[in-house]
């Protein structure tokens, strides 16, 4: 009996769990998700979001392009921003508080309801940011809620809807379509922690819609191109309306008449796109393929990123062949081994121990030319002629020299420099007459007149640690006229191996990308659109004599190894 009441207990004890499980899914399932509750579009009076629930509590644009809240930058910094929902990278394009992020305990956004409206606090209670009301509202105008809409506009409203504050006013790297941007405002870049960088788009003070270079000690406009005049830009200046959007099509306008039309106009009035001005100072309009989530540039204000101005910092070029490289001007050492837009400083002193200046010499710099800062011009001037004035002036540093008309260009400030085959001119570098310095070290494209002694010059740019120049390792075929013979036998055999690998190393990335791709273990091989003009390479090339080859490496006195061919260490 006993056996049998124990039975019907386990049985009936196991029945109501059973109950109580289906019942419990039952009731999750007639719930939505913590995560689809927290996605919403607004957030209305006296509610908040806080930054530990930045994973969820997130405003939603209603078509789910857009979403809105606390931004991870590190796992313990953060900005209010806005984002694209659906890219596979979430670019950011607008952020309410860049300069001063917030903590990633106790922050939180609020929405009050009269004057400040949104209010940004971080972790002690600061207020970091808020969104005042727009002066424009009435005295008694009332924030109901905040609002993300479909084209990526955060705003807040009042109870009939109208709009007290919008982010669309308020630029910050980005504009979106339909998204205008007027006199008075201005598109910023960002550095890699979002906070604002160098690079502004904006309209200048002749009115034109300009892209300007300002690191707080000079200020410049790389665009529309200042070597023309505006006639020359087709730009207007002193037009009274300044504004300036782009349409949903791909299409860019702007009071001033600068335009311009994105490389897949039309073929898709559906694609969503963003302008961004981004951290290497390149203004790019980007096309979003929703299927796979990625960007690809369909439009950019620069081809040759060397143009840009300040890529490289004060006393340094950038090579262009065709990736763009920063290097120090010949006599001087990077300022900062991280950071290029530090430049260069002098590694010499212009005047000597009892305080006399020291003698100088003018070293040539072919196909290269420094932007700005000219003392002052001249034309119908010798080359001797020039040299003079810039070694009489004690502030000339360089001095550009262009045959023809003999224009002639002293420069205060070696800024903006760039180089590569075919730009006209030369920079003349003054740099102490007593300076050790290698003909080695000054760039050049110029091939050797008998096709001797090819050198391969190795710098690392991005590693250099700090070193004032760059270690050059020269692979020096034999010279001499009696062994011509084994010299060209020796790079017979070089260039058919470095043929042979390279063809080698081309199938196994082809087949790799093939074999993966269609297999899902890594993405189609391509590079990210923002990487698209600014990486740095590592080395460059040019051909050397042997004359100069022998006076570089003193004789050949450093012999650092011998394979094929001997190596020797300048």
């Amino acid at each position: 009996m006993s056996t049998s009441c124990s039975g019907a207990l386990r049985a009936a004890t196991t029945k109501a769990l059973l109950l109580l499980v289906v019942a419990v899914f039952v009731v999750s399932l007639s719930r939505p998700f913590p995560c689809a509750a927290a996605a919403r579009d607004s957030l209305l009076r006296g509610a908040s979001i806080a930054v530990e629930d930045h994973a969820t509590d997130v405003l939603l644009s209603p078509d789910g392009t857009f979403a809105c809240g606390f931004y991870v930058v590190s796992p313990t910094v953060f900005t209010f921003s806005v984002w694209f929902a659906r890219a596979a990278d979430r670019a950011v394009v607008w952020s309410a508080n860049r300069g001063r992020p917030v903590h990633s305990k106790r922050s939180r956004l609020k929405l009050n309801g009269r004057r400040r409206a949104l209010v940004l606090t971080d972790y002690d209670g600061e207020v970091v940011w808020n969104s005042t009301v727009s002066a424009n509202a009435t005295a008694t105008a009332t924030a109901a809620r905040a609002r993300l809409h479909d084209s990526g506009n955060l705003a807040v409203e009042d109870a009939s809807g109208n709009v007290l504050w919008q982010s669309f006013d308020h630029p910050t790297d980005t504009l979106l379509p339909t998204q205008r941007i007027a006199a008075g405002e201005a598109m910023v870049s960002a550095d890699k922690l979002l906070a604002a960088g160098f690079y502004s788009f904006r309209f200048s003070d002749y009115a034109m819609l300009s892209l300007v270079y300002d690191n707080h000690e000079m200020s410049s406009i790389y665009w529309p191109n200042p070597y023309y005049s505006y006639w020359q830009n087709s730009r207007k200046i002193y037009n009274f309306t300044r504004e300036a959007f782009f349409d949903a099509s791909g299409h860019f306008s702007s009071s001033d008449n600068a335009t311009f039309d994105a490389s897949d106009l039309a073929k898709n009035v559906a694609v969503r796109r963003r302008l961004t001005l981004d951290t290497d100072g390149n203004l790019r309009l980007y096309s979003l393929d929703e299927v796979t989530g990625t960007w690809s540039v369909s439009w950019m204000a620069f081809s040759n990123p060397c143009i840009i101005h300040g890529v490289c910092g004060a006393n340094a070029v950038c090579l262009y062949s065709p990736a763009p490289v920063c290097v120090c001007a010949p006599g001087y050492g990077r300022a900062e081994p991280s950071d290029w837009s530090r430049g260069c400083r002098p590694t010499f002193n212009s005047s000597d121990d009892g305080g006399q200046p020291r003698a100088m010499k003018m070293v040539p710099l072919p196909h290269t030319d420094f932007w700005g800062f000219d003392i002052n011009s001249s034309e119908n001037l010798s080359l001797d002629e020039c040299s003079t004035r810039c070694m009489s002036e004690p502030s000339c540093v360089v001095f550009q020299y262009k045959q023809g008309k003999g224009e002639c260009y002293p420069k205060s400030l070696m800024f903006n420099g760039r180089t590569f085959p075919g730009l006209p001119g030369t920079a003349y570098l003054k740099v102490p007459a007593d300076l050790d310095m290698l003909e080695i070290h000054i760039h050049q494209w110029q091939a050797d007149s008998d096709g001797h002694g090819i050198a391969a010059i190795q710098e690392d740019i991005v590693g250099c640690g700090g070193m004032s120049s760059p270690e050059f390792l020269l692979n020096v075929s034999n010279a001499s006229s009696s062994k011509s013979n084994q010299g060209k036998s020796i790079w017979f055999y070089f260039y058919g191996f470095l043929t042979a690998f390279f063809v080698i190393e081309v199938f196994v990335i082809a087949f790799g990308c093939w074999l993966f791709s269609n297999k899902g273990v890594f993405k189609p091989c391509q590079v990210s659109a923002l990487d698209e003009g600014y990486r740095m390479v590592t080395n460059h090339f040019r051909t050397y004599s042997y004359a100069e080859l022998q006076k570089g490496t003193r004789k050949f006195q450093s012999e650092i190894g011998r394979g094929g061919s001997r190596c020797y260490k300048m």
